[in-house]
């Protein structure tokens, strides 16, 4: 990853100086009941990935619903949404929903476009940046994430793999 990444690569210096963000760190992922074990499992193999990569200073709690898409506030749809703790009514910890009934490869996507929102909250980036270039940069990390995580487990390729690179 080039340095000017935004999420925080997980090396000792940076667990060091972002270790006191707050009292729990990481992600704390969450499964609707419908959600099947080999969809739990994959979902799982990926986020082990992203916490051996990647530090998360203020714990994140990352909630996988039984659904395709969700219908935005803005009318539309998508297929994530972070919030901050400032929007989550009183809970200490920011929130990401994504819907897991889709392909590996969106459902990792969609985690890593949020994530990526999560960081821009983390660093301030949301108040200086406009929303399209907030949602250009998430989209732009969240792909290159996928291509690196293939890279990483070429060796148990899953359907992420097989749509970013054309494995399979």
């Amino acid at each position: 990853m080039a340095k000017d990444f935004l999420w925080i690569t997980k090396t000792e210096e940076n667990l060091e100086f972002y270790s006191d963000s707050a009292p729990k760190s990481g992600l704390s992922l969450h499964f609707a009941s419908a959600i099947d074990i080999d969809t739990k499992r994959n979902i799982c193999r990926f986020v082990r990935y992203l916490r051996k990569e990647f530090y998360f200073p203020i714990r994140c709690n990352v909630y996988f619903c039984d659904q395709e898409k969700f219908r935005s506030s803005k009318g539309g749809y998508c297929y994530g949404i972070f919030y901050s703790n400032e929007e989550s009514n009183g809970r200490i910890y920011p929130q990401i929903y994504i819907p897991a009934n889709n392909v590996s490869y969106q459902v990792y996507h969609s985690l890593c476009h949020e994530l990526t929102h999560y960081f821009q909250w983390y660093f301030l980036d949301e108040d200086k940046k406009s929303d399209r270039s907030l949602e250009v940069q998430a989209s732009k990390y969240a792909t290159r994430i996928l291509e690196d995580y293939c890279n990483y487990d070429c060796n148990n390729p899953d359907s992420a793999c097989k749509n970013c690179c054309g494995n399979g």
